[in-house]
């Protein structure tokens, strides 16, 4: 709302209602778990310092992937300033999150980035580092969920349909940690696996191998720990004896600020 538009909206409560406007509540720093700040998804945010730590809370669903990225800004090229990143499942940064890797060919110099896969939903909090240098530097941060979607696949054993799920890794490594899921039409989970692909390799999963029901339609969800753009995907649905064949590509759920 326009700063203008706000001041005669709140002079014209006050006057109606006969409260007064308080202010804010002071927020701590953020320089210890407990006083974590709260960071939507997809949301770049900055912070300044050297040799010191701050702690950012987000929202995570179970099953779905997220990849935290963090990269020092305005230094010089060659300089040894550095960002560093921890993840853990809980408010109290208690369980480690873990960190999958697999897109370093991607990352900024003096940068680092972990993802992983929510095994449960629910507050999750990040820590981000400066490291120890004479002067302050920033680090630009962002935390992103990366789970790839797609609407349908059919199966129809009597006339030979099945869903073929093909994943390709963007990236020059070897890529782990990816879970592929398939739901029924009706949104359970029939199977899961976990894979990895080798740097510029594809892989090809089943959805027969992932419990779909013999006659039925459905979709996938791919878990990638990896920062977005990593891994690509789509289904094709074919038959060998009709030759028939459809196409439902993956896409990124995104939040508002992405």
């Amino acid at each position: 709302m326009h700063k203008q538009r706000w001041v005669v909206s709140a002079s014209l409560w006050v006057a109606l209602t006969g409260a007064a406007v308080l202010p804010s509540t002071a927020i701590a720093l953020n320089d210890t778990c407990t006083n974590a700040h709260v960071r939507p998804m997809g949301y770049q945010f900055s912070q300044v310092g050297n040799n010191t730590t701050r702690y950012y809370r987000f929202l995570a669903a179970s099953g779905a992937s997220y990849h935290v990225h963090s990269s020092p800004v305005g230094t010089n090229d060659g300089a040894p300033e550095f960002c560093a990143v921890d993840n853990w499942v809980d408010a109290t940064c208690t369980t480690s999150a873990g960190a999958l890797y697999g897109d370093e060919d991607t990352n900024d110099e003096g940068s680092d980035g972990d993802g992983f896969v929510a095994t449960s939903s629910g507050v999750h909090t990040t820590a981000v580092f400066n490291s120890p240098e004479i002067n302050a530097f920033n680090c630009e941060t962002i935390i992103q969920e990366t789970t790839l979607f797609s609407p349908w696949f059919f199966r129809e054993v009597a006339n030979g349909y099945d869903g073929f799920v093909e994943i390709r890794n963007n990236h020059s490594g070897t890529v782990g940690g990816i879970v592929v899921t398939a739901f029924n039409s009706s949104g359970a989970a029939t199977g899961s696996t976990e894979i990895a692909i080798p740097g510029n390799g594809t892989a090809l999963v089943r959805v027969s191998d992932l419990g779909a029901p013999a006659t039925g339609f459905g979709s996938v969800r791919i878990a990638t720990p990896q920062k977005p753009g990593t891994i690509v995907a789509n289904i094709t649905t074919l038959s060998g004896l009709t030759g028939l064949s459809f196409d439902a590509p993956f896409s990124r759920r995104e939040s508002p600020y992405q």
